[in-house]
């Protein structure tokens, strides 16, 4: 289906790399998939077979991974900002038997990789490495493949619910879960109404190893808009690369969004091009998007989704024709959602506040090597540990994960409305708030916050400024702590266990 839409457009442009400014077409990228799949069926890959691709973004990182399902193997995506236990985890859940690495993932991973003892040919991206016991991708893009007359390795019986794709929970409260994602999860996630109409480029930077960037990509091509694509984050290469290319459409975490709006050289560069904002992984404060707005004079919207690998990335999301400021758009085609009461289960009606609970075709396969019983309500919907809720007409609101939520005595505190308040704060670059166990109380409000430069803000004057913002109970009692950086995951979720952790320590160690 990705192939034959692609080529509705052959000769328009698919991909630029923001960097060095290489192009490719639709038709072109189609061609170097069929190679490549045709070279992967002749080396032996089976069906259902395990490919990892283990790179930062880059052209080969896509091929490779349409030319896998092309050749009836599973794909797996190793994220290369792993730590070396991290990949040891997820290579232990998906067991790959053929991986795909970049020069910069080669020689951080190669030897750890080979002591795993499962993967049985290595391939390379690129010509810079010489090593003879690997397969040079180049190669396997060699040989010439008629594309009218390529046919995929197919299974018209179980193909829909073969596991097409590997991903990994983002492991904000523990060690990543491998998720299978089917066929029919990807077809129907490919098959929602797009949520962006007009044509314009589409400026990625989010890993494509995680949900929203491969997501969100294969999104973008499958509905034929061209792609720009970085492998990280750094800012004046970002913004230049908007004004250089013309990006219409930013894909962001809401990290980045606070990073743009609070950045000193953004005056510097034309962004005049962005119409769009989409963003993910966590909720947007309203403030940030009226500055977002304010500072991006050609921004026409700041939308919203919500949405997990387990169900394929996008629940709701906000469109062009259908969004409502502060909300994280309406359920999309494929799922089916339910607001339930989180202790007894019962579905609850408008501006309720409870459990968001799903099921449908764009609902995973479950876990690998986990029972699913504990995940799924009597009624098969699974129980996302997320607390939200819907308005009259059907736009849902975030409120907290239900593990997140800070317990203060009788009253609940959402961190991020905490959150939110202090990054209002021209002193505060980022921020992120948990609740620190007291024996009396339950929980104190405890902030984390990262110091714009040359901010001499102090913790007695950030306490003082969510005080006369907010109820009681939701002071913050638990104190301020200045750090560095706040730790996250590559999709902007922010890690609150390592923060907790840190307050086991003693203050001198924070």
């Amino acid at each position: 289906m990705a192939i034959d839409n692609m080529l509705r457009t052959p000769d328009k442009i698919a991909m630029i790399n923001g960097i060095t400014g290489e192009q490719i077409t639709f038709g072109e990228l189609v061609q170097l998939v069929v190679n490549a799949a045709s070279s992967l069926i002749r080396l032996g890959v089976e069906r259902d077979e395990v490919v990892a691709v283990c790179s930062e973004n880059r052209m080969e990182f896509l091929v490779t991974s349409i030319a896998a399902w092309c050749s009836g193997a599973a794909v797996t995506l190793l994220n290369a900002a792993y730590g070396k236990s991290e990949l040891v985890h997820t290579m232990g859940i998906s067991k790959p038997k053929y991986l795909f690495l970049s020069p910069e993932t080669y020689n951080k991973f190669y030897e750890t990789m080979l002591g795993a003892n499962m993967v049985k040919k290595f391939f390379i991206f690129g010509d810079s490495v010489n090593d003879p016991k690997l397969l040079k991708f180049n190669d396997l893009i060699k040989t010439y493949v008629n594309v009218k007359t390529f046919k995929p390795v197919t299974d018209l019986v179980n193909g829909l619910s073969r596991t097409a794709l590997i991903l990994y929970s983002s492991g904000t409260t523990g060690l990543p879960k491998g998720a299978k994602l089917s066929h029919l999860n990807l077809i129907t996630a490919a098959n929602q109404p797009c949520h962006i109409t007009k044509e314009i480029r589409t400026l990625s930077v989010a890993p494509w190893s995680n949900t929203v960037g491969i997501m969100c990509t294969m999104d973008d091509l499958v509905h034929n808009r061209t792609v720009i694509h970085l492998s990280r984050f750094k800012e004046e290469q970002y913004l230049a690369c908007i004004q250089k290319f013309k990006a219409g459409t930013l894909v962001a975490v809401p990290p980045l969004v606070v990073m743009l709006t609070k950045s000193n050289i953004l005056k510097n560069y034309d962004v005049s091009s962005v119409e769009i904002i989409y963003c993910g992984g966590a909720p947007l404060d309203v403030a940030v998007i009226n500055e977002a707005k304010r500072r991006f004079k050609g921004l026409r919207h700041v939308l919203q989704g919500y949405g997990m690998t387990e169900t394929t990335g996008t629940l709701t999301e906000e469109s062009e024709t259908e969004n409502k400021e502060g909300s994280i758009g309406k359920v999309v085609l494929g799922n089916i959602v339910k607001i339930a009461d989180v202790e007894t289960g019962k579905p609850l009606g408008p501006n309720q506040e409870g459990e968001v609970r799903v099921k449908g075709p764009t609902l995973f396969a479950g876990y690998i090597g986990k029972n699913m019983k504990d995940d799924l309500d009597e009624e098969g919907f699974f129980k996302t540990g997320d607390i939200c809720y819907y308005d009259e007409n059907g736009y849902f609101y975030f409120v907290e994960r239900i593990k997140e939520l800070i317990k203060y005595k009788a009253g609940q505190v959402a961190p991020s409305e905490l959150e939110a308040i202090l990054l209002q704060h021209p002193g505060v670059k980022d921020a992120a708030v948990v609740g620190k166990p007291d024996p009396v109380v339950g929980e104190l409000p405890t902030a984390f916050v990262v110091k714009t430069p040359g901010s001499t803000v102090t913790d007695k004057e950030l306490i003082d400024d969510v005080a006369g913002k907010v109820s009681s109970w939701k002071q913050l009692r638990g104190g301020v702590h200045f750090i560095e950086e706040i730790p996250k995951t590559p999709s902007g979720k922010i890690l609150k266990r390592i923060l907790r952790d840190y307050l086991k320590k003693p203050a001198s160690k924070l």
